[in-house]
């Protein structure tokens, strides 16, 4: 396979950049439902989520915990495979832009689209890994 002419120090920061700016989206997201979990229940609710009061808060700790591990690069293969069916299931829950209003298809089919593109990132992560800065690498 070729690789990206960029090796070594290089590489691996790269890699810890992409890992952060996947990470971004579920650092925020749980962050802000950690924030304002009554307006993130309410939300929730609203959009049929069940049991949204224990739901929710279940959400904001897994997203934040995941966002963390994915910087940090423990672990990084496997929790990439958990955000990756974390997307897989709540992408299309979310974002029908199919059964959109037309005022809202651009918004939503836009939103449908960023969860393919983390799909995208988690699956490369799965498959690649997270390089050499890590937490337990013991070569960095």
């Amino acid at each position: 396979m070729t690789r990206f002419p960029i090796s070594g120090r290089a590489q691996d920061a790269a890699l810890f950049v992409a890992r952060v700016c996947l990470a971004s989206l579920f650092l925020f997201s749980g962050g802000e439902k950690l924030t304002s979990m009554s307006g993130a229940i309410e939300w929730a609710a609203s959009n049929g989520v069940p049991f949204a009061h224990l739901s929710m808060p279940l959400a904001a700790l897994f997203e934040v915990a995941t966002g963390l591990m994915l910087v940090a690069g423990w672990r990084a293969r496997e929790t990439a495979a958990a955000l990756a069916v974390w997307i897989i299931v709540l992408g299309p829950l979310f974002h029908q832009f199919w059964n959109a209003p037309p005022q809202l298809w651009q918004e939503s089919v836009d939103n449908f689209f960023h969860h393919l593109v983390m799909l995208g990132g988690m699956v490369y992560v799965v498959v690649f890994g997270p390089g050499g800065w890590r937490v337990g690498n013991r070569k960095g």
